[in-house]
């Protein structure tokens, strides 16, 4: 196997519009850069296969300007759109390239999208320049950064606060790609928590640029590609820890501040280096790609009269949102009846696999995808190739919460119906069988 790795720096200009919390971006655009952003970019060819990873420090991309990437991607290199991943790591202080929340009634940036096409496609060209003979080593360790953001009101149903007792995927798969010198030449991992740790007008990646820049630091060179896991209900410990007036003893999520970012990152930076001397596994080489669109079910049109209702919400969002859907459906369109994720599987050897997700897919469904596969490293990814929406699991439909309820901000008047579970999972295992 041959492999090349590109490091690009993607930050926006002061003034551009940010994405991840919707009444923030609402108010006005960043005002400052604390971070730099970046894109992480590997290339890897083996017996004539070619595949491209690359990780971006940005909220997600709307299918739209995924498609606008692969195909600039794919017609330098000649590549299929199942050869290239593009994984976001959901910093929620970056700018918008999704059409998440009231993002689709807004113009498009499209001159910011048109820079990071040039400078990813001339990324990947360079790490392909670049690539050379490398061995593969894996192995997997286990994350304390993820706090479940659903905890159990003791009515049935939901609240967004910390439970520390609860499901999350403490899943943290390690594949460092080293050349015939033992030099490194990529170190990709993933996490599967929320980067949603400040609420600022700041530019940020969030927790995996601190990570990344001390697992470059401890490497010796550039080479970290962070990939975000199944985090759509899990948020960082660190913030985990706020109180609730008149509430003692009950913990509540807390705005952090930059030193809980660095906190943050220094966590994840000593897990992967953990990992890494506790031994990694050598691997046979053996590249494959795949990718394909997985249709789930919503559950009935809520129709006319809760449109209307909707309409009075106090939440902006849904207000603007449901209005589009009343227009439409006096023009005579009819309303989705089921959302398209699409699956994409990666196999960088036998015994190492990833399997990508275009949602917000919550760690409960990592988890069991995790173990669909007996043995080896999986990297069960969300935040790919797209926006998706919440993919919440079975059990979570009738307890409700944000992971269900928010499908709106999607796009989508109903919630998913049920028989996510088996979907996904049929769908994980007909694409990576169940090596």
């Amino acid at each position: 196997m041959r492999a090349g790795y590109q490091k690009i720096k993607i930050t926006p200009t002061v003034g551009t519009r940010m994405s991840g919390f919707g009444r923030r971006d609402e108010s006005r655009a960043s005002e400052s850069i604390h971070d730099d952003l970046h894109a992480r970019i590997l290339h890897l060819e083996h017996d004539g296969e070619e595949a491209v990873i690359i990780g971006f420090d940005l909220l997600f991309f709307s299918r739209a300007n995924a498609a606008w990437l692969k195909d600039s991607i794919g017609g330098l290199l000649d590549l299929r759109p199942r050869q290239i991943l593009l994984n976001t790591s959901h910093t929620h202080t970056g700018p918008c390239v999704d059409l998440w929340h009231m993002n689709r009634f807004h113009p498009a940036d499209t001159g910011y999208m048109q820079t990071l096409v040039r400078s990813i496609c001339n990324g990947v060209r360079t790490a392909r320049d670049q690539a050379r003979a490398v061995e593969l080593w894996a192995g997997t360790g286990q994350s304390r950064l993820p706090v479940s953001r659903r905890k159990p009101d003791g009515r049935g149903g939901i609240d967004w606060l910390p439970h520390f007792e609860g499901e999350v995927c403490r899943n943290l798969p390690v594949c460092l790609l080293k050349d015939t010198n033992g030099q490194p030449v990529c170190l990709l991992y993933s996490i599967s928590c929320h980067p949603s740790i400040v609420h600022d007008w700041s530019i940020s990646a969030d927790y995996p640029g601190p990570a990344c820049d001390a697992l470059d630091a401890h490497l010796g060179v550039d080479c970290s590609l962070f990939l975000q896991g199944a985090a759509g209900d899990s948020k960082p410990c660190v913030i985990a820890e706020g109180e609730i007036d008149g509430h003692p003893g009950i913990k509540s999520w807390r705005c952090g501040d930059w030193d809980d970012v660095a906190e943050a990152g220094r966590i994840v930076a000593d897990e992967v280096v953990q990992t890494i001397d506790s031994g990694l596994e050598p691997c046979s080489p053996s590249l494959s790609t795949s990718l394909s669109e997985v249709f789930f079910d919503l559950a009935p049109h809520p129709g006319e009269a809760i449109l209307e209702e909707r309409t009075r919400s106090e939440n902006p969002g849904r207000v603007a949102i449901s209005q589009h859907m009343l227009s439409q459906i006096r023009m005579g369109r009819d309303l989705e009846t089921s959302a398209g994720i699409l699956i994409q599987g990666i196999r960088l050897s036998e015994t190492v696999r990833m399997v990508a997700i275009e949602a917000e897919i919550v760690s409960e469904l990592g988890n069991r995808i995790i173990s669909a596969f007996p043995s080896g490293t999986t990297f069960a990814l969300g935040y790919s190739n797209g926006t998706g929406l919440y993919l919440p699991s079975d059990r979570m439909l009738t307890e409700g919460g944000y992971e269900v309820i928010s499908h709106h901000e999607y796009g989508y008047a109903s919630p998913l119906a049920p028989g996510i579970d088996e979907t996904l999972l049929q769908a994980t295992t007909l694409m990576h069988g169940n090596g």
